[in-house]
């Protein structure tokens, strides 16, 4: 087991030309005072440690081109980290899991972030300020965003920082509280032409007319979006061209969703995930024809399997996890000769599963 005491002793021997450090996982609680003699330095990860601060010292490691803090109790960087001019990655904070509804944090920045001009991805962005978020802007190579903590009065001004990240491929947007909007609809829109991914963790008025316009989208993550059904969330999706995984967790509050005719042509993978007034879903025939993989998770309310499901010819994958016991239950004792059974008989593996210790424990029928 990897220790501080062990640590402190290896970096006593001098490795002065070492280039990279990987610690990801150990049990750490400080950072040892012979890491900010090794200048030679590329790569540095705490990751999943206990290490809740980083002393001014780092602003030592100028070679340095990425650190990686992700899941540590680091809360604050220390403004001496705006030294480290050839910095490209830039990770800190984290998610949490189902157990706690993927509860996020990040860590502050010094005002001046916008200096490290050569960063490529930055995870974890705490946007405690509005110049925070106005200097994000300045990052013109970023391909990778995750700002979290984002208050409504904040959207404008990250739209317009948007406005300038050109080459993102990956941007996830968080808002401060969980009852907190995150304000995306202005007339600044941001084009965004390649990005792939994309994730808005916080409550929408409405879908915003930017993401509906995102041509090479492949995969979509709305958290906790609360979306009434008069917004008729999939009719303003389903035209995305490439869009491959959709994700909507806490993201409806309708009882009812239907995909339509046409829709949907590439989507492979689909998750409805905590939507707590869900009833019912339905599939038209020629919607969604190249999903291979549907999971319902903790939609409570659900009695019925998905009316249509043997319109999904291509489904390979079909999950029912954390349902009501009644449809838990339904779908564990089909009768084959129940039109339910011909409903789903062609789909290879369908299971339910329940959260256990940590983790998902599927059962396969």
């Amino acid at each position: 087991m990897l220790t501080t005491t062990f640590l402190s002793k290896f970096l006593s021997g001098d490795p002065k030309l070492l280039k990279a450090l990987d610690l990801d996982g150990a049990k750490l609680d400080n950072i040892p005072k012979q890491v900010f003699k090794l200048f030679h330095l590329r790569y540095l990860s705490f990751a999943r440690t206990g290490v809740k601060i980083i002393p001014k010292s780092i602003g030592k490691l100028q070679n340095l081109e990425a650190i990686n803090l992700r899941r540590t109790n680091v809360t604050k960087l220390p403004v001496e980290v705006l030294k480290l001019r050839k910095l490209r990655f830039l990770r800190f904070g984290g998610w949490g899991d189902y157990s706690n509804d993927y509860a996020v944090w990040g860590c502050k920045c010094p005002l001046g972030i916008g200096k490290l001009i050569c960063l490529e991805e930055l995870y974890g962005i705490e946007a405690d300020s509005d110049k925070i978020v106005r200097e994000i802007g300045s990052l013109t190579q970023l391909r990778r965003l995750d700002i979290t903590g984002l208050r409504r009065e904040d959207g404008k001004e990250l739209l317009s920082s948007l406005l300038r990240l050109t080459n993102l491929r990956d941007l996830i947007i968080s808002c401060i509280e969980e009852d907190e909007t995150l304000d995306l609809q202005h007339s600044v829109s941001p084009k965004l032409e390649f990005l792939t991914s994309l994730l808005l963790n916080g409550r929408l008025e409405r879908v915003p007319q930017w993401v509906t316009s995102l041509q090479s989208l492949r995969t979509l993550r709305l958290f906790n979006s609360r979306l009434r059904e008069d917004e008729n969330v999939i009719g303003s999706l389903e035209h995305l061209p490439n869009l491959v995984s959709l994700s909507l967790y806490g993201a409806y509050e309708g009882e009812t969703l239907c995909f339509k005719v046409g829709g949907f042509q590439k989507l492979q993978c689909l998750e409805l995930a905590q939507l707590k007034r869900l009833k019912w879903v339905r599939v038209e025939e020629e919607s969604v024809p190249s999903l291979r993989s549907l999971q319902l998770v903790g939609c409570k309310l659900m009695q019925e399997l998905p009316a249509g499901t043997q319109n999904l010819t291509g489904l390979q994958f079909l999950g029912f996890l954390d349902m009501s016991d009644e449809l838990m239950h339904k779908v564990q004792n089909l009768d084959k000769q129940s039109e339910d059974y011909q409903t789903i008989s062609h789909i290879p593996q369908v299971f339910t599963g329940h959260w256990i210790n940590g983790r998902w424990e599927p059962k396969f029928l």
